[in-house]
């Protein structure tokens, strides 16, 4: 049985990500997931479904209007600070790059600001997913997810992920399940406004605890006084990198936004459900996800291709085995979870089952999306989301009327095939990375022993 666990960890983990670091996540994560579970079934309770979709809602359009905010430096900075030089003393030469990003992400913030005031006050019926009171909320939220986002980014890139992971998973969701739970046990009605104003003061300290880390890691690893470089074409690799993250925003959320742009609120709550226990599936994904892109921008960095096409390939075996795994345990377990919210029924298990497959295509065929931008081709990404949101959005407004939550789970799972498929086609077209799945669909296997 020893050798038998030893053979796993040498296969599947010590050719990926240490196993040791992965378990730390893993256990962060899972008590932080585990707390946002179970107060999302006393919030619900709290305030009902129909105002449990428009929060939803309201959380989402803050993330989307983040992201255009961000300006895609959270994902540029993760591929160009690898590249930087280092001086004598061996700390980076590139202090220009975080300014830069810091300028651009506050007048972004005040553009964007000025342009949903000018909206609001042109029309307040345009925007239906706040309140008239909640505007200045809204727009604090749009500030601190941007700046977290940006901290977040720049903490990856130098393997700061525990001490970030304890506030963010760990005590951030155990505030919000202890203030849920007393206007719970003592019956005290919860306003959105008042959910609003508690998230908000959580946020705010996550976005100050990251910064004091995000400033020791500064000082640990940059020095001022670097030159510029005069030919850099950041705004167009950032704006692809926007597109990229806006689009995949959208891409996750858009039968919610549908949903609830077409007042289903009660079935916005009812897909979230599903989003969020479908989430288990993905998070195999999501915790290499930790680790993978900081070791696929080095390799590709020092321009160690081989490195990279193996990591490709043994980070896609081992997070399918996983979320198989995972997929197992949320069948068992995913109807006990809709009962929680009174919402289980056959029907409803069947969705739960559609939606959590879908997650799989991930790892069917690799982590194309992230080879791609961390390798300077970030561009095929944007190909890759432009064409399904197109196809996307399209299907949303025929059917979301007519169907409702049947015709968002069938489209969003509909949505990743494709999604997923077309990202592994532009990356074996491009750096010809393949793993087994995709070198069958594009027969990579045939043609190479061809030539």
């Amino acid at each position: 049985m020893i050798k038998f666990f030893e053979s796993i960890r040498k296969n599947y983990f010590d050719n990926t990500v240490e196993l040791s670091k992965l378990s730390k996540t893993f256990f962060l994560w899972v008590v932080g997931l585990g707390l946002v579970y179970v107060t999302n079934i006393y919030l619900t309770k709290l305030i009902g479904l129909n105002l449990y979709g428009k929060y939803t809602v309201f959380i989402s359009w803050v993330s989307l209007i983040s992201t255009l905010v961000t300006f895609g430096w959270d994902g540029y900075l993760m591929q160009k600070i690898p590249q930087l030089q280092r001086n004598e003393s061996g700390k980076l030469t590139g202090v220009y790059l975080l300014r830069r990003a810091i300028t651009t992400f506050l007048v972004l913030y005040v553009v964007c600001s000025l342009i949903i005031l000018g909206i609001f006050y042109y029309n307040s019926n345009l925007i239906v997913f706040f309140d008239p009171g909640q505007l200045h909320l809204f727009l604090l939220f749009i500030f601190l997810f941007a700046t977290i986002a940006l901290i977040k980014a720049f903490l990856k890139i130098f393997h700061v992920i525990t001490k970030v992971q304890w506030i963010e998973d760990v005590v951030k969701p155990l505030v919000l399940f202890a203030a849920i739970l007393f206007y719970y046990k003592y019956k005290i009605s919860l306003s959105l406004t008042s959910l609003y104003i508690i998230n908000l003061c959580i946020f705010a300290s996550l976005a100050i605890s990251i910064l004091f880390f995000a400033l020791k890691t500064y000082k640990k690893n940059f020095e001022r006084g670097s030159i510029e470089p005069v030919n850099e074409k950041w705004i167009g690799k950032c704006f692809y990198f926007m597109c990229i993250y806006l689009g995949y925003s959208i891409f996750s959320r858009m039968e919610l936004l549908f949903l609830g742009g077409f007042e289903k609120n009660e079935e916005a709550a009812k897909y979230q459900i599903l989003l969020r226990i479908s989430d288990l599936i993905i998070l195999p994904d999501f915790l290499f996800n930790y680790f993978l892109p900081q070791k696929f921008s080095y390799a590709f960095a020092n321009n160690r291709i081989s490195d990279a096409k193996n990591l490709f390939r043994n980070s896609a075996k081992t997070i399918l085995t996983l979320q198989v795994i995972c997929l197992a345990g949320v069948s068992l377990i995913g109807y006990l979870y809709l009962q929680s919210f009174n919402i289980a029924s056959t029907e409803m298990y069947l969705y739960l089952v559609i939606m959590c497959t879908a997650p799989l295509f991930y790892s069917l065929f690799g982590s194309s999306n992230l080879v791609l931008k961390t390798s300077g081709n970030e561009r095929f990404s944007f190909y890759a989301l432009l064409i399904v949101l197109i196809l996307e959005a399209a299907a949303n407004y025929i059917f979301i009327v007519p169907y409702g939550l049947k015709a968002a789970v069938i489209i969003s799972w509909s949505s990743i095939l494709v999604y997923t498929l077309l990202l592994s086609f532009f990356l074996y077209r491009k750096l010809k990375f393949y793993n087994r799945v995709s070198g069958f669909l594009f027969f990579a296997d045939r043609k190479s022993k061809l030539t």
